[in-house]
């Protein structure tokens, strides 16, 4: 028997890419956008912990770190709630939950949420990259 052939980095970016336009369009379904919402929301939270906790003389590791976790973070909530808002209210999507409560609830919440979320998203890019950007660092 012979074995598959890898296929080449380039390959491999344009499924990822792919996959992640497909996910982005909300062609994934309501379940692999609200996980990828929770992903990002924790990715966000440890970040936030991090700050939280660690406010005096952290780490230069942690502070990196606390750092690209926030805005990791913030960039996928920002960007996962357009599929999650559009998957809810697709009748077509058989990943969507049964119950009516949390068809309306969760992206109710999300949607609630979302602005902040891009407040946070913009602050945090104005505080570490604005003086860089601006020449005033």
């Amino acid at each position: 028997m012979t074995s598959q052939p890898k296929p080449s980095l380039i390959v491999r970016l344009r499924i990822l890419r792919a996959f992640l336009l497909a996910l982005y369009l909300g062609k994934k379904g309501y379940r692999a956008a609200l996980i990828a919402y929770a992903i990002g929301f924790w990715i966000f939270a440890i970040g936030a912990m991090l700050i939280a906790f660690w406010e005096i003389d952290p780490p230069a590791f942690i502070v990196s770190m606390r750092i690209v976790m926030l805005h990791i973070g913030l960039f996928i909530l920002v960007m996962m709630t357009f599929p999650v808002l559009r998957c809810a209210f697709d009748t077509d999507d058989l990943s969507r939950p049964k119950s009516r409560f949390r068809r309306i609830l969760e992206p109710t919440v999300i949607g609630l949420f979302s602005p902040f979320y891009v407040m946070f998203l913009v602050a945090s890019f104005i505080r570490y990259v604005g003086p860089i950007i601006f020449g005033t660092a």
